[in-house]
């Protein structure tokens, strides 16, 4: 066993792939590494960490007394709170090296090297043994790709590694054993939170062939232009035996999530996987999926092996929105027959991904969103975003060009702690305005035409039903009377799904 002793620390994330892959790579070295899961995670109640939970964190790093502590830094929904992490961390042990990594601190390693001594942009599962040899004098820290350092006032960004293309030569994620700690709702234990799980997240490939405007894939993309191919896969026989560890340790597993941007449609690769999977895992598993990726064939096979859910981005009911704001190229007639086909092989659990509530759209983009679910077939459920604008994607760039936000503002909107971040919904009320009230009847309406019974009463609330008569229409929509009848409708659904 090497003497350098390094943590790496999950925020917001008790599974944590990327930190649990690099401490396979680094332990595959001999290195010793111990991981912290630090802060669950829960949209519904996002919460900053409390003093308490900091102490515990603190306390750990003390008693632990590592050479090297790492910190996960995927998003900037919990920024702030990687911010003042790292305040903590650095004022406590100041001859500690500090590392970050993740989607944000690849995008933005200027930015990030403010918080801390190194940087680490893209996949480093090699990257990472570089740079701890480095910090322990058998390197030249010049030398280790990925990496980025303040030097002389200077930052200093090395060259990316070429993307590992046979993803098979990986080690499997690190789980159990000694040297786990989780950290949550103000009390701490030394355990493995993924092994009293009852699924077991994974991927079998690594990359997404899409290039949408409000994800950060089109900028990794850019990155590593000229580095490899993009989009990987890995071998039916080394996902499974994944999966076979893992039922191993994770006792109670009753389901598996595949992580991947989207689930391989490779007829060849699915037509092993389904024979392997059903003789060796026999588990249900949920996927993500692309609507101009589904095949019925290869529905189908999923489907046979135990596919139970499958979430698929459909994100606006809009041609215009989906084209020109966000580089989604699929038409309407190819969204509504990708709903048949899941629909026709009874995939269980079918659920729509829409990205509303953006300044880009109009209140006809929000109508014709109610018209496309009307007509995509049932069952299926939808899950309703808002907008968020991920910094380093082009989604930034088309809002200051079309003078909706400043710079200023995106800023802002980022920097906010996560309870912010993930505030209620406000468009299921409307603030009183002409326009507001439009938006929140079509979304209103957009929620309800997922569920079977709304079918029948849904065009009686419809505007070409009213427009028979513009004296009603007008009645309905100003009046207490036709508003609230919908909004009590809705307000129904979601107490009886326990959403509201």
């Amino acid at each position: 066993m090497k003497t350098t002793k390094v943590v790496l620390i999950g925020l917001y994330n008790a599974k944590a792939l990327g930190v649990r892959c690099l401490s396979a790579s680094l332990k595959n070295k001999g290195y010793s590494v111990n991981l912290i899961f630090f802060k669950d995670f829960n949209s519904l109640n996002a919460s900053s960490p409390t003093e308490q939970e900091y102490h515990l964190l603190i306390d750990k790093l003390t008693e632990l007394n590592p050479d090297v502590i790492g910190l996960s830094v995927m998003s900037s929904f919990y920024l702030s709170a990687a911010q003042e992490m790292s305040l903590r961390i650095k004022s406590t042990f100041p001859q500690v090296p500090l590392l970050w990594g993740g989607v944000y601190a690849t995008l933005f390693p200027k930015e990030g090297l403010e918080h801390c001594d190194y940087l680490m942009r893209g996949e480093c599962d090699e990257a990472i043994i570089d740079l701890v040899e480095a910090l322990e004098g058998r390197r030249d820290i010049t030398d280790v790709p990925n990496l980025c350092y303040k030097k002389d006032g200077q930052v200093i960004i090395n060259e990316m590694n070429q993307l590992r293309q046979e993803l098979d030569e990986l080690p499997f994620p690190d789980m159990g054993g000694e040297g786990m700690t989780h950290i949550s709702h103000g009390k701490l234990w030394d355990c493995d939170p993924l092994l009293g799980s009852i699924s077991y997240e994974m991927s079998a490939s690594r990359g997404c062939p899409y290039v949408c405007s409000y994800c950060s894939c089109l900028s990794l993309k850019r990155l590593y232009k000229n580095k490899g191919t993009f989009v990987r896969m890995r071998s039916v026989e080394n996902t499974i035996e994944e999966l076979k560890w893992a039922r191993s340790q994770v006792k109670n597993m009753r389901m598996v999530w595949f992580w991947d941007e989207i689930f391989a449609d490779d007829e060849e690769w699915v037509k092993e996987f389904v024979h392997m999977y059903k003789q060796e895992i026999n588990l249900p598993f949920n996927i993500w999926g692309h609507p101009l990726k589904i095949k019925q064939n290869i529905i189908e096979l999923l489907v046979n092996a135990g596919l139970h859910q499958i979430v698929i981005g459909i994100q606006h009911g809009s041609a215009r929105i989906r084209k020109d704001i966000y580089y989604r190229i699929e038409t309407d007639e190819q969204l509504i027959e990708m709903s048949r086909i899941l629909a026709e092989a009874k995939v269980p659990e079918m659920v729509y991904d829409l990205i509303l509530d953006s300044p880009f759209e109009t209140v006809k983009d929000l109508e014709d969103t109610y018209h496309l679910c009307r007509k995509l077939y049932k069952p299926y459920t939808l899950n309703l975003h808002g907008l968020s604008f991920l910094p380093g994607t082009d989604i930034e760039k088309l809002a200051i060009n079309q003078g909706l936000l400043t710079w200023e503002e995106l800023k802002r909107e980022q920097s906010k702690p996560i309870e912010e971040m993930y505030r209620s919904f406000s468009w299921w009320t409307h603030t009183g305005s002409q326009e507001d009230r439009e938006r929140a009847y079509w979304k209103n309406m957009i929620y309800l035409t997922q569920f079977r019974f709304a079918s029948a009463i849904l065009p009686l609330f419809e505007k070409d039903f009213f427009r028979q008569k513009p004296e009603t229409m007008n009645l309905f929509r100003t009046s207490a009377n036709g508003w609230n009848l919908l909004r009590r409708v809705n307000r129904k659904i979601r107490l009886k799904l326990g959403i509201a």
